[in-house]
């Protein structure tokens, strides 16, 4: 830390290190101000006024250094120095005001009982002081954020020399006329800070980038809402499971997928489907797998859907905003813990950043070595953050990029912006298309996104898109201590993508692709070929890799045809790989390669039929409305969910009933008891009599 005496400036806020030579404690009307006597390290000596509502002054130690973060610089006021207007309160007369006015009475009363008339620092609720003690290396480098842009206080323009009342400077003219009066007046007050199992048989296992799991739909029915269709995606669900991927192949590649093919009748509509699976393993091995050198910029929403309660709405009910009862655990809390918890899965030479943002994007910790940094002290201050605001997700990231932009270190190592947030931006850039393009135009650069999504109401839909980027991913958060457990198991999976742009490409006229199932670049598939954005590496369970699974859904034009398929990808050293293979489709119903495919199967349908469910009832719950014109200053903007009651049509509930007792039967035969998860979302739906005849969902 560079800063000296010289560079304070009035109104300005800046870091500076200290030296400790005394104390003295002035009692004022309104309180105890601290004068502290220190000197710069060019040995410049100046005072530090306190302010009485900032934190306590401890550990002093004459002779110490102590790092001072956001120190406030003012003039001492000069009480001679008087103009010819009067104060409109008392009569008195009025005086030129200074930044030390700003910080309380008490502290230009301080200053001016001491007789100071040159710079001073202020210590006020916005400033932490800690002592550096001998032989530490490490650094505190936290900047809180402020209401305004820069941290700066402003200057009343006058002060009353009697009762001490400040005033604007257009309420009044060089001359105390009766038609000028003062008839506004400002009260002093202080601005306020704005506040996996790991193991392996032998390689590691791989899993398509975007969402890792479906807990935003799983605890929204637990809850009693309906979720929203995109909240259960088929990566996020696969990435519950682990799954047989076939036999290896002899590969030069770190990717080696393998293919396997299904037939089998839908249980509901009784339509014979044939499905090709791509099974997603590596050749390399859990011993040779290392994480690359991490530089990561963790941007964290303090918004004011952020204090919301983790389990309800923050925008319900034609848009009005539900505030946090006392003592509710809110989403800003399990945000804080599981960024604290995140920090402490980083190795000494990998660079953290922290962005803080609401209408606005604020730096609150700039980008440096996690081993020269003052861990503990930057997990306390994440623990006090406070929120409040609009939401400006795309300021918040384009701060984070200019961090990474001039990033100068070896091109293996991961860039990554870990966003946590419920994906509720409403001021800024908002649009789909727009933050879209945002994001992609970093990941171009190299600068890849994960998404941790915080509360029931977060934006699924949003997650879902931005997920699909390159080098994306997104999770949802049920509770801090649960993420924490993940970031244990997986973190070093979850920041280092290893495979870009899987393409399948069908070479025969005798197949179609109907759908694709497990990529959040499904809905980019045309006719002949499948994409898949990114693989990450995954852990491995007996052999079978979670997640390790890409489902196509298959469309037989012509009898007899052979599957020929081309696959091509990038791998993270930027090699490019192609391989040509010919995939022998069953002839025979109920005929399964392997129990991998036949679980993606079984999954693939359950997450069809809840997402054709989810989207049938929030439909209806819009059209049942009606039209509401009024204009309300908070309505709602497009990413700020209502919630909709939990509801199962009987349709639906019809087929429920089918689909459990399908799924109980694919449960045995694969014997995965963990399926029994969705068996028991099935049973909290509660079901109906089925009703025959209903057709299966299109999708």
């Amino acid at each position: 830390m560079d800063t000296t005496y010289a560079d304070i400036q009035a109104e300005a806020r800046l870091d500076i290190a200290v030296e400790f030579i005394t104390r003295r404690a002035i009692d004022c009307p309104d309180g105890r101000v601290h004068r502290l006597l220190v000197a710069d390290q060019n040995g410049t000596e100046f005072a530090i006024l306190t302010t009485p509502d900032s934190d306590p002054i401890r550990d002093l130690k004459t002779g110490a250094t102590h790092r001072i973060t956001s120190l406030l610089g003012a003039t001492p006021p000069d009480a001679t120095e008087t103009t010819d207007a009067t104060c409109p309160n008392c009569g008195g007369a009025l005086r030129p005001g200074t930044v030390a006015d700003a910080a309380g009475p008490t502290v230009a009363e301080a200053a001016t009982e001491l007789g100071l008339d040159a710079r001073i620092g202020i210590i006020d609720n916005a400033t932490t002081i800690r002592r550096v003690r001998p032989g530490t290396t490490t650094v505190d480098d936290w900047t809180p954020m402020h209401d305004d842009d820069d941290g700066r206080v402003a200057a009343p323009d006058y002060v009353c020399t009697d009762c001490r009342r400040h005033t604007a400077s257009q309420h009044h003219h060089d001359a105390p006329e009766a038609d000028h009066a003062l008839d506004e007046f400002v009260e002093n007050v202080s601005p306020a800070p704005a506040t996996s199992d790991m193991a392996s048989p032998e390689t590691v296992g791989l899993a398509a980038g975007g969402a890792k799991d479906v807990t935003n739909f799983r605890e929204n029915v637990i809850d009693g809402y309906t979720p929203q269709p995109e909240a259960i995606s088929d990566e996020g669900l696969f990435y519950d499971y682990h799954f047989e991927t076939g036999e290896r192949t002899d590969s030069d590649s770190l990717f080696a997928p393998r293919y396997a093919a299904a037939v089998t009748e839908h249980p509901i509509s009784g339509k014979t489907e044939q499905y090709l699976s791509v099974g997603l393993d590596s050749t390399l091995s859990v011993a040779d797998f290392e994480r690359p050198r991490l530089d990561l910029v963790a941007v964290l929403d303090v918004s004011g859907s952020m204090t919301s309660p983790f389990d309800a709405y923050y925008y319900d009910e034609h848009g009005r905003k539900r505030e946090a009862e006392p003592d509710a655990s809110t989403k800003l809390a399990a945000a804080t813990q599981s960024l604290c918890a995140l920090t402490q899965q980083l190795h000494p030479d990998d660079r953290l950043g922290v962005v803080l943002y609401n209408h606005r994007a604020h730096v609150a910790k700039p980008l440096r070595d996690v081993g020269t940094t003052d861990m503990p002290a930057i997990r306390r201050h994440i623990r006090d953050i406070t929120a409040d605001g609009s939401t400006n997700l795309a300021d918040g990231f384009e701060a984070a990029v200019d961090m990474l932009a001039d990033h100068t270190g070896n091109p293996r190592d991961e860039q990554r912006v870990v966003f946590l947030t419920d994906m509720i931006p409403n001021t800024g850039a908002t649009g789909d298309s727009e933050l879209t393009e945002l994001f992609a135009d970093a990941a171009a650069n190299g600068i890849h996104t994960t998404f941790v999504g915080m509360g029931l109401d977060a934006n699924a839909e949003l997650a879902d898109t931005l997920s699909g980027i390159r080098g994306a991913n997104h999770y949802f958060v049920h509770s801090a201590q649960e993420f924490k457990q993940r970031l244990g198991d997986e973190f070093a999976y979850m920041v280092s993508p290893l495979v870009y742009d899987l393409d399948l490409e069908l070479r025969t006229d005798g197949y179609q692709i109907a759908s694709v199932h497990g990529s959040p670049s499904a809905d980019a598939a045309t006719g002949d070929l499948m994409h898949v954005g990114t693989l990450f590496p995954s852990a491995k369970q007996d052999g079978e890799a979670r997640g390790g699974v890409v489902l196509v859904r298959l469309e037989e034009t012509r009898a007899d045809a052979d599957l020929e398929l081309v696959a091509s990808w990038t791998e993270r050293n930027g090699s490019d790989h192609t391989e040509h293979v010919t995939v022998e489709i069953p002839d025979d119903p109920e005929t399964f390669a392997h129990d991998g495919i036949r679980k993606a199967v079984a999954l693939a349908r359950y997450a069809r039929e809840l997402r054709a469910w989810s989207r049938d009832v929030h439909e209806r719950a819009d059209a049942t409305g009606g039209i509401d014109d009024w204009l309300l200053g908070d309505a709602r903007g497009d990413h700020e969910r209502e919630s909709v009651p939990l509801t199962v049509p009987q349709q639906s509930a019809s087929r429920f009933v089918q689909l459990h007792d399908y799924l109980a039967d694919e449960m045995d035969a694969v014997g995965d008891d963990t399926l029994q998860q969705e068996l028991d979302l099935l049973d909290i739906l509660g079901w109906e009599a089925p009703t025959a005849g209903a057709e299966v969902p299109n999708e």
